[in-house]
């Protein structure tokens, strides 16, 4: 059986943020930046987004180098024998998303702020394809990449996920459970998740 997937205030607030880059004014403003503490469910939302919208999903490691990052997305985009430089790489990612454009999610990008060329790859190349590139990272990564100018210019819409609400509590328990619960039991929910939270 396939998991259902609720659309809680922080999945629209995302659509809501992936809809302003679609009907963007400038092409090259193509970025879009999620932000938020860990738990508050940026990366299943990336994931969720990436399978039903056809988009690819990467998620940076450590030590995630531009070569690394291009192969994984070649890797993601089908390609066949990946190039063994980067510029190949590059090459062949461009040409696989010439002829069919697709979004690009990149998940935990405060990995690569120590090597900003990372997210400059990307950007080089969603710019030539004009796709959006859509950046999931910590609450903190939004005050770095206001030091880069050259890609912060490119970021069309900001989305902060925040702690799940009473709203968000029931409408999963509407969709998951098939019953409505009483408010004190939304209520009960709610204040154990975000102790829950708290103590993480």
């Amino acid at each position: 059986m396939r998991a259902r997937f609720v659309q809680t205030s922080n999945v629209r607030r995302f659509l809501g943020g992936v809809d302003a880059v679609e009907h963007r004014g400038a092409p090259e403003a193509c970025l879009m930046l999620v932000t938020g503490d860990a738990g508050h469910g940026k990366s299943k939302t990336g994931q969720w987004y990436g399978a039903s919208e056809n988009a690819v999903f990467l998620r940076t490691k450590a030590a995630t180098t531009p070569h690394w990052m291009m192969r994984d997305l070649v890797a993601e985009l089908g390609g066949t024998q990946p190039g063994n430089t980067t510029e190949r790489l590059f090459g062949q990612a461009l040409t696989i998303l010439a002829k069919e454009p697709r979004p690009i999610v990149v998940d935990e990008i405060e990995h690569t702020l120590r090597d900003i060329t990372v997210l400059e790859t990307l950007r080089d190349l969603t710019d030539m394809v004009e796709v959006p590139l859509i950046l999931l990272g910590r609450e903190y990564v939004a005050g770095k990449l206001k030091l880069q100018p050259q890609l912060w210019s490119r970021i069309s819409s900001v989305i902060e996920f925040q702690p799940v609400t009473l709203d968000d509590v029931r409408l999963c328990a509407n969709e998951l459970i098939d019953i409505e619960l009483a408010e004190d039991a939304v209520a009960a929910i709610h204040k154990a998740a975000v102790f829950r939270r708290r103590a993480a």
